[in-house]
């Protein structure tokens, strides 16, 4: 394990190499041994300037996303992703390796709330965000852990584990039910209600699929703007799907004072078959 001088904790060992920003407490990397491919993707023209919010890894969207009205005197998705986070332990062994990140909000955002990543590699990766209600009222927050999952295109990709399931377009405001497999045509901004169950994202450019399971969460948003934003170069959009473990909108989530509340996922990456 090392801490460069740019901020970033570098953790690596026989089974994979993790990358990690104290600036947003942000995963921007993770390849697993023997792969080609980085399970994340990460705009080419970040500036890394510990000002603005990283684009790509998986930023954390806490304690508000979007610009729901919960919480909305915060930015846009809240601020753990524009806020520096304590490395509190980092330990490498030969069969895992595992991080923890603290983050205590500025007093210029008064809340009584604090956040702990948990990120933890073996036979994939895992990443935890716990929040703790530290004040005397009862604490009302959204959450997303808003992965951005690297593919060769857009086009070439198909996501499983959606079929049958409501989701709330929000592009037009309309809600939807999903028939069959996630294939992405042009702009897409879905929010999956009422769905706690994994997702695989199959590649068949990369020859692989990309698994995502998750816990502590009631909604799951999928994600890609069909544009470039500033931080990508020209095209870069197409070879990113956001794929996001959340509790959002009507899901937000509520704690008493002293409560915990975890949302995580573990993600892993295997060949495609067939």
């Amino acid at each position: 394990m090392e801490t460069d001088n740019n901020g970033f904790v570098v953790l690596g060992n026989q089974l994979a190499e993790c990358k990690i920003s104290l600036w947003g407490g942000h995963i921007v990397s993770y390849r697993p041994e023997n792969s080609e491919y980085d399970v994340f993707w990460l705009g080419e023209l970040n500036k890394f300037d510990n000002e603005r919010a990283i684009r790509g890894g998986v930023p954390i969207c806490w304690p508000r996303v979007a610009e729901e009205k919960l919480n909305d005197e915060l930015p846009r998705h809240g601020f753990a992703r524009i806020s520096e986070w304590k490395l509190e332990k980092a330990v490498v062994h030969e069969d895992r390796m595992e991080a923890e990140f603290f983050l205590i909000p500025d007093a210029k955002f008064d809340v009584r709330a604090s956040a702990r990543l948990s990120v933890r590699v073996s036979d994939g990766l895992e990443c935890c965000l716990e929040t703790v209600n530290n004040g005397n009222e009862v604490f009302n927050f959204s959450e997303a852990l808003h992965a951005y999952f690297n593919v060769s295109s857009v086009d070439d990709i198909k996501i499983k584990g959606l079929e049958g399931h409501r989701y709330k377009n929000s592009l037009d405001g309309k809600v939807y039910t999903l028939e069959g497999d996630l294939k992405i045509c042009g702009e897409v901004d879905a929010i999956f209600t009422d769905h706690s169950g994994n997702v695989e994202i199959e590649d068949r450019g990369f020859n692989r699929v990309i698994s995502i399971e998750k816990t502590g969460s009631k909604t799951t948003v999928i994600w890609n703007p069909n544009k470039d934003y500033p931080e990508m170069t020209a095209g870069q959009y197409r070879n990113f799907v956001c794929v996001e473990p959340s509790n959002q909108a009507d899901s937000f989530v509520s704690i008493m004072p002293n409560e915990k509340h975890k949302i995580s996922m573990k993600v892993k990456v295997r060949k495609l078959e067939g």
